[in-house]
């Protein structure tokens, strides 16, 4: 009876700690959740911005539709340049949570709806696995509540990854699931399904920094199984590990593997300072509004406006932490602090190291873990170690606020008054819950004296009025791009291209482009970018961050949704060997000319000037005119030239294109609209492939034959065989190991 009664109490407690922790969940759900729509008061298309309105959704959209139809996101021969998405790797090939996200868009029909909830939705994800991680950490709840609310709200975290570089919020998101998942496998001995299935999610989404920061977290717990000598956890580690290396050599491989012809295959480290933070922006990181002197597409005298090393008013409470015990804490937390320092010290050396290391770029992109990591300290010391406030502390907190607020005076002094007051407000808040936390529990006033019943509740309901108005005052300028800078204090945002949010009105704009479309300038009146996938086109103006060089060094330049009007002329050229233009040895059948740079071409298109043969205007405005093929063949990746008449093309699919070619006394050459990507092979005769046109355009060669023949040239990605492999003993190691480990668990029994 005592040990039923024994059980009965232990269940007790598990359900009321469930209990509690869901509550504490809810509460920092409907938290996040009430500050991530402040942006939207202030700008509604905040979360559609740049990258995710030209990249994100017209890519999800594409994968959605090929789920739809039984096939997995690999080639593209009409996204000329582009379309090779496995070794793209963000088009996450073998990632099931991203087929289930791409087929919610492919159904959706606002796109601006989705990609806002979608995000809000992320920064929750964020906020709850920050919470879970720090309670696995023994942080006590309110704190650790804190701790949930003030992560998803780190500058770069709502500035780039929730406006634009979505797949970089989504890694940061699950960072912390899986370093929580990763402690309760090796601190509760759990299978390896759930730490396995977050790792899987991050790895297979493509977005190699949180592979990275994966890979620092698994590297930090080996690290300290080796210390502690704790070789059970060890074996768990490596096996663990095994079946993640296996994954990331999966999504990875195909990319290396034709790397030598895209444009990432970048070698060396050097330093241009391109969104490459300094080491002093630290000491504002305190400022909802402090400003890095750092290069960007957006600087202004040196100054990037967007608040990217800004972590939250909780880092200046580490001036309050008390200290005395900090041996003890070390000495009791020697897991814990190798687990952390192992991927402190890589986001920092790669946050504060030279701006390009091999393909590796922007390292302020590492600032989203980085805050995440330094705030995981700052609540870790706060809970363990208590805070101490005294004379001293207040002095020295006063003098390192000045500190960092001139520093971020003299970065952006036209924001002088906006500064001092903002930074004042945060440090009266930081300076209270020091206060309240360090054990002060009465407050005395002139004629009254103050006593708090319930100091922790008044510690976090401070916490998230100072995170509340962290956020309010860096949006309440948002999304004023004509403003004067030197006026106006303004935070900048990523760019807006005004793409229609919705399907429908994306398909109206697209009416008026017929087959292959080429767009030639800049201007954002006219479909962009991965939003052609949403159309019935085909384009070359798909996004890629991995497209063919020599393509790109020939016509299409680096960013492929913005090709240059002036590129018009090359479009039209004849070709050398083969005396066509381009424009037809690219199978394009439609061309858009913006109204910019010295406008020569668009207006003698308007005035039907200079057509080119065979060619008409179909439409134009004050941005654009159109011009057609009078004929549409809408074939790209078909044969576009050869030197030998009657070469017969019998099909032309997506992998492959059959053509017959008639007897021919000397060697005869084939050139195919499509991009010459590694992989090709050629069935049939004795044909083989050639040295691409113009460094990029498929060609084959065909000995001299007296005989009719046909030939097939086929296209299969490199590596691709291996790379579902490599996924298959993943997860079957998994299986295994958790069938396995039922089995003997169920004997123990």
């Amino acid at each position: 009876m005592i040990k039923d009664l024994h059980n009965m109490t232990i269940k007790q407690r598990l359900r009321n700690s469930w209990q509690s922790t869901f509550g504490a969940i809810v509460f920092i759900v409907a938290i996040v959740s009430i500050f991530s729509l402040i942006p939207l008061f202030f700008f509604h298309r905040f979360y559609f911005l740049d990258d995710t309105q030209r990249g994100a959704i017209g890519q999800w959209y594409e994968v959605g539709k090929l789920v739809m139809q039984g096939q997995l996101p690999i080639f593209n021969v009409a996204a000329q340049g582009s379309g090779n998405y496995l070794a793209e790797g963000q088009w996450s090939t073998f990632s099931p949570l991203v087929w289930l996200i791409s087929i919610i868009v492919y159904y959706s029909s606002n796109f601006l709806v989705f990609a806002t909830a979608f995000k809000i939705v992320l920064l929750n994800i964020l906020g709850v696995g920050s919470f879970l991680l720090a309670r696995s950490m023994a942080v006590q709840k309110p704190y650790a509540i804190i701790y949930g609310i003030v992560t998803p709200f780190v500058g770069f975290t709502m500035f780039a990854g929730a406006s634009s570089w979505v797949t970089d919020l989504m890694v940061s998101a699950f960072f912390p699931w899986f370093w929580w998942a990763l402690r309760r496998f090796l601190n509760k001995n759990t299978g390896p399904v759930l730490a396995f299935v977050v790792g899987y999610s991050i790895i297979t989404v493509g977005y190699v920094f949180g592979t990275i920061m994966l890979i620092t977290v698994m590297l930090g717990a080996f690290i300290a199984a080796i210390v502690m000598k704790n070789w059970h956890q060890l074996r768990r580690i490596v096996l663990l590990g095994i079946s993640l290396a296996a994954t990331t050599i999966a999504v990875y491989l195909p990319g290396i593997a034709i790397s030598s012809v895209t444009m990432r295959n970048t070698e060396g480290i050097f330093n241009d300072n391109f969104l490459s933070p300094n080491l002093s922006d630290i000491l504002f990181s305190f400022s909802p509004v402090g400003y890095s002197e750092m290069n960007s597409w957006w600087t202004v005298s040196g100054v990037t406006y967007m608040p990217f090393m800004y972590m939250s008013w909780l880092v200046a409470l580490l001036i309050f932490v008390d200290f005395k015990q900090i041996k003890n804490f070390i000495q009791n937390h020697k897991v814990l602090l190798i687990q952390w320092v192992t991927p402190t010290i890589l986001t920092f050396m790669l946050l504060f190291g030279p701006a390009n290391v091999g393909p590796l770029r922007f390292p302020v992109r590492m600032m989203a873990y980085f805050g995440q990591l330094v705030l995981l300290l700052v609540i870790l010391l706060v809970a363990r170690l208590g805070l101490k406030f005294s004379k001293g502390r207040m002095q020295l907190f006063i003098g390192l606020m000045v500190l960092g607020t001139y520093l971020e005076i003299a970065n952006t002094p036209v924001r002088t008054q906006s500064i001092l007051v903002i930074n004042l407000v945060i440090s009266i808040f930081v300076a209270i819950i020091a206060y309240i936390g360090s054990g002060h529990h009465k407050v005395q006033l002139k004629k009254m004296t103050i006593q708090l019943k319930q100091p922790m509740f008044v510690v976090v309901v401070l916490a998230i009025i100072a995170t509340g108005f962290s956020v309010l005052v860096q949006q309440r300028t948002s999304g004023r791009h004509h403003d004067e800078i030197q006026q106006q204090h303004i935070t900048y945002i990523y760019p807006d291209y005004q793409m229609p949010g919705t399907k429908a009105n994306i398909l109206k704009m697209a009416e008026k482009f017929k087959g292959n479309t080429v767009i030639l300038g800049f201007d954002s009146h006219v479909v962009m970018g991965n939003d052609w996938y949403v159309t019935n086109n085909d384009s070359m103006n798909v996004y890629t961050p991995v497209g063919f060089k020599k393509f790109s060094d020939d016509f299409r330049g680096g960013d492929p949704t913005r090709i240059s009007s002036e590129n018009y002329a090359k479009l039209f050229n004849k070709d050398k060997q083969t005396q066509l233009p381009l424009a037809d040895l690219l199978s394009v059948d439609t061309v858009a000319v913006g109204n910019e740079g010295d406008r020569k071409v668009y207006r003698n298109l308007i005035k039907h000037k200079n057509v080119p043969a065979g060619w008409q205007v179909t439409s134009h405005d004050q941005y654009y005119v159109v011009i057609q093929r009078e004929k549409i063949n809408n074939n790209v990746g078909g044969v576009v030239w050869s030197n030998i008449p009657q070469v017969t093309e019998i099909k032309n699919s997506n992998y492959e294109v059959t053509i017959k070619v008639p007897a021919h006394r000397d060697e005869a050459k084939v050139v195919f609209s499509r991009t010459a990507w590694p992989g090709y092979h050629v069935i049939g005769g004795q044909a083989k492939l050639a040295k691409p046109l113009r460094g990029y355009l498929t060609q084959i060669k065909i000995p001299a034959s007296q005989d009719e023949q046909t030939i097939t040239l086929q296209f299969e990605p490199p590596l691709f065989k291996a790379s579902v492999g490599l996924i298959g003993f993943a997860v079957a190691l998994i299986l295994v190991w958790s069938i396995g480990r039922g089995i003997i668990l169920v004997k123990k029994n």
